[in-house]
C-alpha cells in the first residue's frame, strides 16, 4: 500500500484558511492517532486504506473497536474532525474516507 510521500498534489490546492482546524479529538487512554486509526479503527493508511476499511465494517467489528475503549462520542468526534478537514483541507485525500468511515461506525453503533 502506498504511503503519503506517495500522493502527488495537486499544485493549484489550497487549505482554505477561512476555515480553522478543529482539535485533535480524543483517543481511548490518550492513544497515537495511527495507533488509533491502524490499530483500533483499523482503515490503514492513505485514501485506499481508509475507503477499504468504510466498503468492509460491519457491525460486529464494533465490539473489538469498543473493547479498545473508543466510545460513541470519540467516533462522533472524530467524524466531526474529518468533515471539517474534508472542507478546509481540500489537499488531503483520506480525510473524506475517515470522514464516511467514522459517519458509518456512529450508524452502525446505534442500530
Amino acid at each position: 500500500m502506498p504511503n503519503a510521500a506517495d500522493y502527488v498534489r495537486d499544485p493549484n490546492c489550497k487549505v482554505n484558511e477561512s476555515i480553522e482546524r478543529n482539535p485533535i479529538p480524543k483517543t481511548p487512554q490518550n492513544m497515537s492517532l495511527p495507533l488509533f486509526g491502524q490499530g483500533v479503527i483499523g482503515w490503514e493508511t492513505g485514501p485506499e486504506g481508509a475507503e477499504a476499511r468504510l466498503k468492509n465494517i460491519q457491525k460486529a467489528d464494533l465490539k473489538a473497536i469498543q473493547d479498545k475503549g473508543t466510545t460513541l462520542e470519540m467516533v462522533k468526534e472524530w467524524q466531526a474532525f474529518y468533515e471539517n478537514e474534508t472542507l478546509r483541507n481540500p489537499c488531503n485525500p483520506t480525510a473524506p474516507y475517515r470522514a464516511k468511515l467514522m459517519k458509518k461506525i456512529a450508524q452502525l453503533w446505534v442500530d
